[in-house]
């Protein structure tokens, strides 16, 4: 009985992480090379706040341009260039391929 308790704890322990232990972005800022190599694209994953957050896709780098979709978070993207957003804002935005069609996000929450 002892030795399953442990056994539950233990695993219970491995699986639940604390918010704070999730790796968050910056995703690719000003000075990374985010093109990868030969133009080829390279490999990150959606990273948001909340174990089921979700991230808006957008038509263009700001969010002044209309979201299309969404990816949940944990799920793997193919990355290309980067550049910073033209609503103003601040932030850097990452240019994406999902089902064959050009999207953007913003990089933050991105984690290679």
């Amino acid at each position: 009985m002892l030795k399953t308790l442990i056994a539950s704890i233990i695993l219970l322990g491995a699986t639940a992480l604390p918010l704070q232990a999730q790796r968050q972005g910056p995703g690719c800022g000003p000075y990374d090379n985010c093109r990868g190599q030969g133009g080829q694209a390279h490999y990150g994953q959606i990273c948001t706040n909340n174990r089921r957050g979700r991230l808006n896709v957008r038509t263009g780098p700001g969010t002044n341009y209309r979201s299309w979709t969404q990816l949940s978070n944990g799920q793997t993207v193919s990355l290309y260039d980067s550049t910073m957003g033209h609503d103003g804002g601040g932030y850097r935005w990452q240019r994406i391929y999902l089902n064959g069609r050009e999207g953007w996000v913003r990089s933050d929450y991105v984690c290679d």
